[in-house]
């Protein structure tokens, strides 16, 4: 009876250790819906497993723990570019605690893949549409002369009522439009940008410029660009105010909040380099109108340096306030 208790025990305890290890149904379900439910940086706007589902075929998701990692695996068959059918797995390291996860490993007909090619091979599941890949190699891309700036974030700052679009010539050229208002010499005028864009090479180059229709020469082209990328009003348009308020820019935030913003620079009489902003909003069904001046140092950051409403003058802690009112 004591050897038959002992076994009883030990059994009872391999068998408790055992299942300590096992993967329950709902515990894979959640981390599968992790990744299925999340989305990758470069295309926020569809979910991964509606993507994959659209893309793939037979495809099929499962979790795995290796050690402590928690590990979300996908394989699916696609049709290759040359009409035959391949299949992909991809690996995903799952973090529980915050819900993020990684693409750590991925790899085509058991041959594994680096990361130079991830970008491109997404494209191809998340943008399907030639358009669309088109606009956004040139959206998402930069200029050598501005490596730091990506040019659909500058021309978002810059322009108002902007607008991308894509057509093909009929030479077969893929050509990406984009059109948009600002202010020159106190006149709002419309600038339209077209780029001849090579798919395959991922590359584009400015085939024409013109501002209210009138053709502009690359000297021209240049000056906009300058004024776009290096100038005084894209350092603070493109910046947060406060690490606070960090899900906006203070372009994107003042451009959606206010009615009618306008941005000017100028040199103040104390040689400072300011950034001035116009605008309006409703302020308990009354329009209020604020006026910001913004000095800008060489370094590309700035200061508050004097703002008002409906030209009294206010507070740095009544700026937080107003900060509170665009941003929540």
């Amino acid at each position: 009876m004591k050897k038959f208790s002992v076994l009883l025990i030990l059994i009872v305890l391999i068998v408790s250790s055992a299942f300590s290890q096992r993967l329950l149904p709902q515990d894979s379900a959640k981390f599968i819906s992790i990744v299925t439910d999340g989305t990758f940086n470069n295309f926020p706007d569809v979910p991964i497993g509606e993507a994959f589902d659209s893309f793939f075929e037979m495809s099929r998701w499962k979790h795995l723990k290796e050690g402590t990692q928690n590990i979300v695996e996908f394989s699916g068959t696609f049709a290759d570019e040359y009409r035959g059918s391949s299949t992909v797995l991809m690996r995903f390291s799952v973090v529980e605690e915050d819900s993020t996860f990684t693409l750590s490993y991925w790899e085509i007909n058991g041959v594994s893949q680096d990361n130079s090619g991830q970008y491109a091979f997404l494209e191809r599941i998340f943008l399907p549409d030639r358009a669309a890949v088109a606009i956004s190699i040139v959206r998402d891309g930069f200029f050598y002369e501005f490596p730091d700036r990506v040019i659909g974030e500058s021309f978002g700052s810059f322009f108002a009522d902007s607008y991308w679009d894509y057509f093909l010539t009929s030479d077969n050229l893929d050509v990406v439009e984009f059109s948009g208002f600002f202010y020159s010499n106190d006149e709002l005028v419309e600038a339209l940008f077209q780029f001849i864009v090579n798919v395959d090479e991922r590359t584009f180059e400015i085939a024409y410029l013109g501002v209210d229709d009138v053709t502009q020469d690359d000297t021209l082209i240049n000056t906009l660009l300058n004024s776009i990328f290096a100038s005084k009003i894209t350092d603070v348009k493109n910046s947060y105010f406060d690490v606070y308020y960090n899900w906006m820019t203070l372009g994107e935030a003042f451009d959606s909040f206010f009615y009618d913003p306008y941005w000017d620079y100028f040199l103040s009489t104390d040689d400072l380099d300011i950034v001035e902003f116009y605008g309006t909003f409703d302020l308990g069904g009354i329009p209020a109108e604020v006026y910001c001046q913004f000095e800008v140092y060489d370094d590309g950051s700035y200061d508050l340096y004097y703002w008002e409403i409906d030209e009294y003058h206010e507070s740095i802690n009544a700026f937080y306030l107003l900060l509170e009112l665009i941003y929540y």
